[in-house]
């Protein structure tokens, strides 16, 4: 019932909305629309709207008609807000490829300001509610399909997160999985995520995007396994300046996306800014045959994994997330007297497709990283923090990666 009321929410809040450009003056759509999903009710809002600056750059000078629907929910914190966005919208851009935006020249140079990105941008009314809630997820992912039909969708989801770890917040760790409207417990966890993207696009979702921290792990992917075909994301810490989507977001809409491309555009921005990063691009369909290789190369090895020290491999969480997700090919590689079996290194490569990093100046910021020890994708060790149960007992309990790799 309540998945009822907020669609009929939806249709109302199109049907009603003044905003909308007649049909007959839409450009035509390209095969693949990308709606971005930002929840920037938080400490982030004034860098999220800037990726939308950016994202806008790079429709001002696409040369190909693109469609462009944004849900955001921006801080209801002053001190945070980016002083433009005062309320929960869903802001559009449709851009024919001829210098026009929404119908109208498209800005340029010092023009591209937040303001009159913000003012150019065609305006509905997003479905009210807490923005991780799933039905309202569902229900704002629908109405922004609604508004762009399009043959495939890519999906940017930017925010806060923490990978496969349940949402809560307590004294000494705050855990999100992805997403923090205005509160960290006001989040959503992967499972239910995976859920809503197989509800809301199925068999048409080519792409999902994290700009948010620690996403790009091996729950994740096998969850999403469903949902879409690729996940772009980092498995470490992100900058909060976001993905540089003045420079990589044309090459999302190409009918065959060069993720290798992607990634380099991304760490090299990350190295002008003097930044860190690592980013990789998993092909989620490969998730069932890659955990079925990590399995095979667990249970043969059983005893070498239990005595394993979880500080000899590579790991990438930083402090309170210390020890959150390994290595998966170090791992493999310890397993093996310091060589990773061919067999193993051919799903490796067909299941991660790209990947790219670089080291911080700052050791503090990222850690104990080693580049040539990262292959793109990590996984928790069950029970490698013995002491928190509440990590452990739900991994145990409702991450399918564990059902499958770990599980006797």
């Amino acid at each position: 019932m309540r998945k009822l009321f907020l669609y009929i929410v939806s249709l109302f809040i199109l049907t009603g909305c003044s905003d909308e450009i007649p049909e007959h003056e839409r450009p035509v759509q390209s095969k693949r629309a990308i709606l971005a999903y930002l929840i920037a009710n938080n400490n982030l809002d004034r860098e999220i709207m800037n990726n939308v600056v950016w994202m806008y750059e790079s429709l001002a000078q696409s040369q190909d008609s693109c469609s462009l629907a944004i849900y955001y929910k921006p801080s209801s914190n002053n001190s945070y807000n980016n002083g433009y966005l005062k309320e929960t919208q869903i802001l559009t851009f449709f851009t024919d490829g001829h210098g026009q935006i929404n119908g109208q020249p498209a800005l340029e140079g010092s023009d591209i300001t937040t303001e009159n990105v913000v003012e150019q941008a065609l305006k509905y009314t997003a479905v009210p509610g807490t923005s991780t809630d799933p039905d309202v997820m569902q229900a704002n992912l629908q109405a922004m399909a609604d508004i762009i039909p399009a043959e495939s969708y890519g999906l940017i989801f930017g925010s806060h997160a923490t990978s496969w770890m349940p949402a809560e917040e307590n004294p000494f760790i705050s855990t999100k999985s992805f997403g923090q409207d205005e509160y960290a417990y006001n989040s959503i966890n992967i499972p239910e995520f995976a859920d809503v993207l197989e509800a809301s696009f199925p068999g048409n979702l080519d792409f999902v995007l994290f700009d948010a921290c620690m996403m790009q792990t091996a729950e994740v992917c096998y969850e999403l396994r469903n949902a879409t075909h690729y996940c772009i994301a980092s498995v470490m810490d992100t900058p909060t300046v976001g993905f540089p989507y003045h420079r990589i977001l044309s090459e999302l809409y190409q009918d065959e996306i060069d993720f290798n491309q992607v990634c380099t555009d991304v760490i090299s921005f990350n190295k002008e800014m003097g930044l860190w990063g690592t980013y990789a691009a998993v092909d989620c369909t490969q998730m069932d045959a890659f955990a079925a290789s990590v399995r095979e190369e667990i249970a043969s090895k059983a005893s070498l994994v239990e005595n394993l020290s979880s500080h000899a491999i590579q790991q990438y969480g930083r402090n309170q997330f210390r020890f959150f997700s390994f290595d998966i090919a170090d791992l493999i590689q310890q397993l093996n007297e310091g060589v990773l079996p061919d067999a193993f290194q051919q799903i490796l490569s067909q299941t991660i497709i790209a990947k790219s990093c670089i080291e911080s100046v700052n050791r503090q910021i990222i850690g104990d990283f080693d580049e040539d020890k990262y292959c793109g994708m990590g996984m928790y060790i069950p029970d490698a923090v013995p002491g928190n149960t509440r990590w452990n007992d739900y991994y145990r309990s409702a991450i399918s990666w564990y059902q499958t790799v770990w599980s006797e």
